[in-house]
């Protein structure tokens, strides 16, 4: 499951858009469409803003072999019972030898990737039922090349019975770039279960439109006292190179002292294990 936005790049742009953001999620095996609780709902469902309980930020860095990092950052707020807010941007960078002709060092090295920012909106009718939206802007610099293109994300959440049960479903990367190949645009459904405030069962169902393989979602969450949390999850997926695995986490809540009182942080750490090299991201996320 290691991430590598050249291994995935050969049929659509924007492969970076392929990498799933936030830490908490992929340490639950990549099962959030369903759940959708805090801010990192703006990169898997935008209808999930609406389960804000205050304002949230979020930073998140991914290491992963090959010198390939990916970065994240939200903020997302609910401005009244029927809406709700985010911004974010995504992104993922490495750096190639760069040669005009067939030597043995390099003539330079050079930075590719791209990144994304977005402006999310999410609107709750009614008590269980919320949608949301994302738009975004989508820049990838490829060697001496600059790719413009634009997005967006359409995602529903649904309570059927009560914030103990949830259903829900995004379309992700609905647009076009001018490189003239299409968008890794996919659907994913998801379902969550939370019997207590503390524990949490997941699963998600992921299908690309555009192309790759179906793979298939399972996490799991448990708080020990409102202050550690340990998740775990698993994922299987179809192809002729399928990366089934295992991801596993762990979460740890403070309270801000003195000037930061008010603010509530959550540190959060997944690993997925990969034969090339296991990946590690870390996240902060604050509430206030």
């Amino acid at each position: 499951m290691a991430e590598d936005i050249h291994k995935k790049s050969g049929t659509t742009s924007a492969a970076f858009l392929k990498v799933d953001a936030a830490s908490r999620p992929i340490s639950m095996g990549g099962a959030f469409t369903g759940l959708a609780d805090d801010v990192n709902a703006l990169f898997w469902n935008p209808a999930g803003l609406m389960s804000l309980q205050k304002q949230q930020i979020s930073a998140m860095q991914n290491f992963s072999i090959g010198n390939v990092y990916t970065q994240a950052l939200s903020y997302g707020r609910v401005l009244n019972q029927k809406m709700a807010i985010g911004v974010s941007l995504q992104g993922a960078f490495t750096r190639i030898d760069f040669r005009q002709a067939p030597t043995a060092t390099p003539d330079q090295e050079v930075t590719v990737g791209g990144f994304a920012p977005g402006f999310s909106l999410a609107y709750q009718p009614f008590s269980f039922f919320s949608v949301g939206i994302t738009t975004k802007a989508i820049v990838e610099q490829l060697d001496v090349e600059t790719l413009l293109g634009f997005a967006g994300d359409l995602g529903i959440l649904i309570r059927p019975f009560g914030e103990a049960t949830k259903l829900g479903a995004t379309l992700q990367n609905l647009g076009s770039i001018n490189s003239g190949s299409p968008l890794p645009t996919n659907f994913r459904g998801g379902i969550s279960f939370q019997p207590t405030k503390a524990n949490i069962l997941a699963a998600d169902i992921n299908l690309p439109l555009v192309a790759g393989y179906p793979s298939v979602h399972f996490g799991a969450e448990n708080w020990f006292g409102d202050f550690v949390a340990v998740r775990l999850g698993y994922s299987v997926s179809q192809g002729e190179n399928p990366r089934n695995g295992i991801t596993a986490g762990i979460g740890l809540k403070r309270k801000g002292r003195v000037s930061l009182e008010n603010i509530n942080f959550q540190f959060d750490y997944a690993i997925v294990p990969d034969p090339m090299g296991n990946v590690h991201r870390i996240a902060c996320l604050m509430r206030f």
